[in-house]
């Protein structure tokens, strides 16, 4: 038995549309709104549900408004989710830091939309760790849980949880089992999960019939199987599916935390598809399985890394500032991003015009640093990010025989080293690290050691005032 929430709830990137729906293109394009209005409690305990909290990093953890009706009564109840469980199904201590209704550049965010970088964050609850986390690429969807839902729930330890897809089939007297109550033939299963020891989570697909093609989410629990059925779309027996691209194949959700409540299994399940992600609830009540969708969220991918107001004004300000008198001539008018530490936050690559002045910038979580100036004699290029660590190499005519090298490394979205020397005629003048003075073997040392050029696609874009 589905029953269609209207929780204001949070999803991983990967992404899945409104089982309900029948065309795929109207899946996953856009979030679809329930039909019924959501509870935030549980009915016979009053305690907070679990909620689902989406994270690019541990600067961004975020459970993302859904419904404009529910954001009064998730902020009232923000403070009050302290727990997060973690894929292991460690509990770790979390803490509430704050709403987030507009961009940095002051305008209102879309509700219902999962951004894919760190720099484009949604309206909703911020999270962080109580403890500092040293988790560096970190992306996802986790839950989180009130103190109040735990002292009446048991953590459950997820077991075998195998990738999307590749999961072993259920035994053959579950599926007879199925085929008998729904009078169809299996096409496929897959046992995605196994929770607490005890309970197996996973789906069963038939073949299309009648031009119709059914799906189940199924559970099962020693020998007792409960299943819920999913239409999706025909057009024939070679064209249909559930989802846009999923090639006709219904895919099993990942388990993202499971209880054992007063009365009895509940189950938190996010399902992805291409471009929108399904988040909520399973629970076996009466005998029945009951499918709890909290919200569909449109995934966007692909995004275009955004230039803020107030970053841009910072940006000009420490360009000026380098050379005024050199620098006040240039209006950096166009922009690029380039991630240059593969740290997915991208730099800012500003420049004039002319294609020959411009500067490299830093930016994280409001903060801007030069990285450095170029010039009509002193060129950008790069080097591959190893390691976590990128390069950007300015270099050029110091004037005559002599050829000026700047290199800075990039790590986390911060200038962590800069080496600049010089030459004449290829001998090397003077080397300096960190403002520490090197000798000939020292810079030869740290130069051989850098890794191979890198050539980035480049594409300038004109800064909308």
């Amino acid at each position: 038995m589905k029953k269609m929430l209207l929780l204001v709830a949070l999803a991983a990137l990967t992404a899945c549309g409104n089982k309900t729906t029948k065309n795929a293109e109207e899946r996953d394009s856009a979030a679809t709104a329930p039909t019924e209005k959501t509870e935030l409690v549980s009915e016979k305990d009053q305690t907070p549900k679990p909620l689902f909290l989406y994270h690019l990093s541990t600067d961004y953890m975020m459970v993302v408004y859904w419904d404009e009706e529910l954001r009064d009564e998730l902020s009232s109840r923000a403070a009050e989710y302290t727990k997060m469980v973690m894929e292991d199904d460690r509990l770790k201590d979390i803490k509430y830091t704050g709403e987030v209704l507009k961009n940095p550049d002051g305008e209102k965010m879309f509700m219902g939309e999962l951004h894919s970088r760190p720099t484009l964050p949604s309206p909703g609850l911020r999270y962080a760790f109580a403890s500092p986390e040293n988790k560096k690429d970190w992306w996802g969807m986790s839950i989180i849980v009130t103190d109040s839902y735990l002292q009446t729930r048991k953590l459950l330890r997820r077991e075998s949880q195998t990738p999307v897809g590749d999961g072993k089939p259920f035994p053959r007297s579950v599926v007879k089992q199925l085929e008998k109550q729904y009078g169809l033939t299996a096409q496929r299963s897959e046992m995605a999960c196994k929770v607490g020891g005890r309970y197996t989570y996973g789906v069963v697909q038939f073949k299309p019939k009648n031009k119709k093609v059914v799906a189940l989410e199924v559970i099962t629990d020693g020998d007792k199987t409960y299943s819920e059925p999913v239409e999706g779309y025909y057009e024939s027996d070679q064209e249909y599916g559930w989802n846009v691209d999923d090639g006709g194949e219904y895919f099993s959700s990942h388990v993202c935390a499971a209880f054992e409540g007063p009365d009895g299994l509940e189950l938190c399940f996010n399902h992805g598809a291409p471009e929108s992600q399904t988040v909520g609830m399973m629970f076996i009540r009466d005998g029945k399985l009951v499918v709890e969708e909290y919200a569909a969220y449109h995934s966007l991918i692909d995004e275009q890394a955004p230039l803020w107001k107030k970053d841009l004004a910072e940006m000009r300000k420490l360009y000026l500032a380098d050379d005024p008198h050199v620098n006040k001539e240039y209006a950096l008018t166009k922009y690029m991003p380039i991630d240059i530490d593969d740290d997915r936050i991208d730099e800012i690559w500003l420049r004039d015009k002319d294609n020959a002045h411009g500067a490299l910038f830093t930016c994280k979580n409001g903060k801007v640093e030069l990285i450095g100036v170029e010039t009509e004699k002193l060129k950008v290029s790069f080097l591959q990010a190893r390691r976590g660590k990128g390069y950007v190499r300015i270099a050029g005519s110091a004037g005559g025989p002599s050829i000026y090298t700047q290199l800075m490394a990039v790590r986390n979205s911060q200038v962590v080293e800069r080496f600049n020397m010089l030459e004449v005629e290829g001998e090397l003048q003077e080397a300096q690290l960190n403002g520490k003075t090197l000798s000939a073997a020292e810079a030869a040392k740290y130069t051989g050691a850098l890794p191979d050029s890198r050539e980035p696609y480049s594409y300038f874009m004109d800064i909308s005032e």
